[in-house]
């Protein structure tokens, strides 16, 4: 007697498959989107931090424009967050890396 009125045929070998691809796809998928997600996140943290921590640092007085000194103290603040950004981000991604393959 079937479940809720419905059977389910038996399926090949050829039939498996087909479903196994698509899972597959669909992981792959998901793995693609979140891997963008990730990214997109840590970009804006990146900008967050530095939009925070530069203008705590470079920005003596609010006012309409910045001054040259401004400027150029923001430019180097987030040359330098950029730069420790990268160095951590590649030291993460080695040690990540270094994980999966020892697994």
């Amino acid at each position: 007697m079937a479940l809720f009125g419905s059977s389910k045929p038996t399926s090949s070998a050829s039939d498996s498959a087909g479903p196994s691809m698509k899972n597959q796809q669909l992981k792959q998928e998901i793995q693609q989107q979140i891997s963008q997600e990730l990214a997109t996140a840590n970009a804006t943290e990146l900008v967050r931090t530095i939009t925070e921590n530069c203008f705590d640092k470079c920005i003596y007085t609010p006012q309409d424009a910045l001054s040259n000194q401004e400027n150029q103290c923001i430019n180097l603040c987030k040359e330098k967050y950029m730069r420790s950004w990268n160095v951590i981000s590649k030291a993460y991604i080695a040690r990540i890396q270094q994980a999966s393959a020892q697994q």
